[in-house]
This record gives structure tokens, C-alpha cells and sequence, in this order.
């Protein structure tokens, strides 16, 4: 099949990421200030505002690619007629979060007293960044009969992995950052210390999710099938990229003497963020090539 025969392709690869990683960031955000939101308010702030600037990419993201022409009249009747489509119940999910993900972004950057209603508007955008986490997902496994969509487990990969790039982003702000790595050290035991479970999780979730795929026939034919490229995309994307290089990584920082090196949180870091890429791009493209 030709890339440009693909029914999903890089504009859903877009969304699907951006919403991904700014669910992420805000969940990291808002646990963050529950935390100790005077501690940690240098790095609430950048990770609520850029939750809210990911996630309005993505609104536009998917409003363009929804408005294409063989989309456009199908998508607003779904849009119209709430409740009866997925796309009717994932698209009001999205503006709730982007809603209060500006309002949080407000709060953070024009500091005020009123601590109570930012902590309220903070916790409207957690509730709301799980589901926004799981959209992509949720939309992938009902929007069409793939065997490679079909179970629930998918929508779970999703949010883990979008929280997992969002680890990367905050490990990332803090050891470049000579002041921050100094300050934040127990923060970045704890970060690869939920990076590990994350990525146990998600294993563990990744063999549930191609058990519950259609048939074992069918799974093995993604596994041992080299045409067209459904496995390749598969072992290549997921398992290697998505999975295994940040498993690696992480295994060797949470093997390490304390404090970490910054070469090895380095490598762990980038790893998370491109494999939630990779694995996004590998599920969508080898359920269609599948």
C-alpha cells in the first residue's frame, strides 16, 4: 500500500502525538504543584504552558484534517449529533482539556493570590488530561475494523506512553539547566524510578493488547509476515524504538550510582520522547498494513 493510499497518515500521526505529550505534561503539571506547587513552580509553569500550546495545535491539527473533503460531511454530523459517534465524544473531551489547560496557563503565568481557583481549574485539567491521554486511542479502536485497533488495551498505551514523553520533556528542562539539575536530583530518581514502572506497564499492556488482537493466527501473521511491512513497521517502531531502546536506557539509569549522569539521563530522555513517536507511528501505519 502506498503512503498515499492510507486512509490515516501524518496528520493523525500529528494529533495523536501532540495530544499524547500535552496530556502528559499536564499531568506531570498539575501533580507537580499538588506536590509543592512553590517548589516546583519553575517547572509547572513551562509544563502547563506548553500542555496548553500542544494541545491547541492539535484542536487545529484535527479541525484541518476533519474538514478534508471526504471527512468534512461525516464528521459534522457526528460533531452535531452528540453521543452517537466516538468523534461526538472524544472532540468535547479535547476542548474541556484545552479550556482548562489555557485557563491553568493563565493562572501560572499572571501568578496570583487566589490559590484555590487555580487549584481548581488544575484539577479540572488532570480529570481531563486522563481521557485526552486516551483519545487517540479510543478513536484508532473504533473508527475502524483493523485487527491491529481492536482491543481496549490501546487507548491505555497511549496515555502511558504520552506520559512517558512527557517524563523525557521534564528531564530534559531540568539537566540542562545547571541550577535545576542541582536542585531537582531526587526529582530525577523519581522520574526514571515512574519511567521504569511506566514502561513495565506498558509491556505488560503491549502483550495483553496482541493476545486480545482478533486470533493468534492473526497476530502471528503481523509477527512472521514481512510484506507489506506490517511486521517490520511493528518490531522496528514498537518494539525496538518505542519500547526497547527507553526500557534499555532506563535500566542503565536505574542501575547507576546517584547522582545520575547527565549522559545517561540524556540518552533516557530523548529515548522517551521519540519512542512514543515511534510507537505512534508504527501502530497507526502497521494497522493498515496489517
Amino acid at each position: 500500500m502506498a503512503a498515499g493510499q492510507f486512509s490515516w497518515d501524518w496528520p493523525i500521526i500529528i494529533e495523536e502525538y501532540v495530544f499524547g505529550l500535552a496530556a502528559g505534561l499536564a499531568i506531570l503539571g498539575v501533580l507537580l504543584s499538588l506536590r509543592n506547587y512553590q517548589r516546583f513552580a519553575s517547572l509547572i509553569r513551562p509544563l502547563i504552558t506548553g500542555s496548553t500550546l500542544l494541545a491547541i495545535i492539535g484542536m487545529v491539527t484535527l479541525v484541518v484534517e476533519l474538514g478534508r473533503p471526504e471527512r468534512a460531511a461525516n464528521a459534522i454530523i457526528n460533531l452535531l449529533v452528540l453521543g452517537t459517534s466516538v468523534m461526538s465524544r472524544t472532540v468535547p473531551v479535547l476542548m474541556v482539556f484545552t479550556a482548562a489547560a489555557v485557563i491553568a496557563t493563565i493562572f501560572w503565568i499572571k501568578p496570583t493570590s487566589l490559590v484555590r481557583v487555580r487549584r481548581f481549574f488544575e484539577i479540572v485539567l488532570l480529570l481531563s488530561a486522563f481521557p485526552a491521554g486516551l483519545q487517540a486511542g479510543i478513536l484508532l479502536m473504533a473508527a475502524s475494523k483493523r485487527l491491529l485497533w481492536q482491543t481496549p488495551v490501546l487507548p491505555y498505551l497511549y496515555l502511558f506512553t504520552g506520559i512517558l514523553a512527557a517524563i523525557g520533556v521534564l528531564g530534559l528542562m531540568i539537566i540542562r539547566n545547571t541550577r535545576l539539575y542541582e536542585e531537582f536530583t531526587d526529582l530525577l530518581i523519581d522520574l526514571n524510578t515512574y519511567t521504569v514502572i511506566l514502561l513495565v506497564v506498558s509491556g505488560f499492556a503491549t502483550i495483553a493488547h496482541l493476545v486480545l488482537v482478533e486470533s493468534p493466527a492473526a497476530v502471528l501473521n503481523l509477527l512472521t509476515n514481512p510484506f507489506p511491512l506490517a511486521a517490520p513497521t511493528f518490531y522496528i517502531g514498537y518494539l525496538i524504538v518505542g519500547l526497547g531502546l527507553p526500557a534499555t536506557h532506563s535500566y542503565i539509569a536505574f542501575s547507576a550510582k546517584t547522582p545520575l549522569s547527565r549522559n545517561i539521563l540524556l540518552r533516557l530522555f530523548i529515548s522517551l520522547i521519540v519512542g512514543a513517536l515511534a510507537l505512534r507511528i508504527s501502530i497507526l501505519y502497521a494497522g493498515q498494513l496489517f
